[in-house]
């Protein structure tokens, strides 16, 4: 039977005590351990019901850590690795000699937004709630990236530097990488109505009309990141065909995906973040 978010791209994992996780049909073609996590089947509650992974907020941390390994013990991860999260385009790379100062449960403070591992058995989680969750996979030399890109780091090009780095350090070759989007705020709910905004990315994008669209009232307008993303990474030597999108929006779906957006604009004080979390097997 088909779950929910199943689709050409994806497919959804329902377990009976309610966890639920969608993972990419070529990350598993490729025997690379992956989930993006739902917001069912965790220990936190109220706003942060019920598998939160953020530590910044105001959830009780004990239940964080459930969550991890609640999550941990259904897809048999390794060591789990994070440092701080905050919009930027640092992305470090993650091995034997360095793993343990980024263990989870240590809430580490370094700023970082990406991770790339060549090591198999250690996994990075990055947290995202309407930000893209973007997992770059290198399927010759099982090199893989962890990227956290809100619009700040959709503007700054954080994915591009991941890339760079796989390149120049790993030998990684565009036509063999592929990449994975995951589920995010899109153009449906992405809007604004001040152009000091729009000029962010207008002053770093060209062909605006393909990423910008208005509503009746021409004023309001939606800005198409995963437009953008594919673009960036077409022109980074990306083969079109490996660029692979969950085709979810995370505004569109609060039921069971947390939204930042959706927070801000019903009061909440604060908010919850879903887990992309990836491993290269043994």
């Amino acid at each position: 039977m088909k779950n929910k978010f199943d689709s050409d791209e994806i497919v959804h994992i329902k377990h009976s005590d309610g966890v639920e996780y969608i993972q990419f049909k070529v990350l598993n073609k490729y025997n690379v351990k992956h989930c993006i996590t739902l917001r069912h089947g965790g220990k936190s509650t109220e706003e942060y019901s019920s598998l939160n992974f953020r530590t910044l907020g105001n959830d009780n941390i004990k239940n964080v850590l459930e969550n991890l390994n609640i999550i941990k013990e259904k897809l048999n991860f390794g060591t789990i690795c994070k440092a701080r999260q905050d919009h930027t385009d640092k992305v470090i790379e993650i091995n034997e000699e360095n793993y343990k100062e980024y263990e989870f449960s240590l809430q580490n403070q370094e700023l970082v937004d990406g991770y790339i591992v060549s090591q198999k058995d250690i996994a990075t989680l990055i947290t995202t709630a309407d930000c893209n969750p973007i997992i770059i996979y290198d399927t010759k030399n099982n090199v893989v990236a962890n990227v956290h890109a809100g619009w700040k780091g959709v503007i700054n090009k954080i994915y591009i530097n991941a890339l760079d780095i796989m390149i120049k350090k790993y030998n990684s070759n565009v036509n063999d990488i592929v990449v994975c989007i995951g589920p995010s705020i899109r153009k449906c709910c992405f809007t604004s109505k001040e152009d000091s905004f729009k000029e962010k990315f207008t002053s770093v994008f060209e062909n605006e009309e393909k990423y910008l669209t208005y509503d009746e009232d021409k004023e309001t307008f939606h800005i198409d990141l995963i437009y953008i993303l594919k673009q960036e990474l077409k022109k980074a030597g990306i083969n079109p065909e490996n660029i692979h999108v969950a085709d979810i929006c995370t505004r569109c779906n609060t039921k069971d995906f947390y939204s930042y957006r959706y927070a801000v604009q019903n009061g909440k004080k604060d908010y919850a973040t879903m887990a992309t979390i990836v491993e290269l097997n043994s």
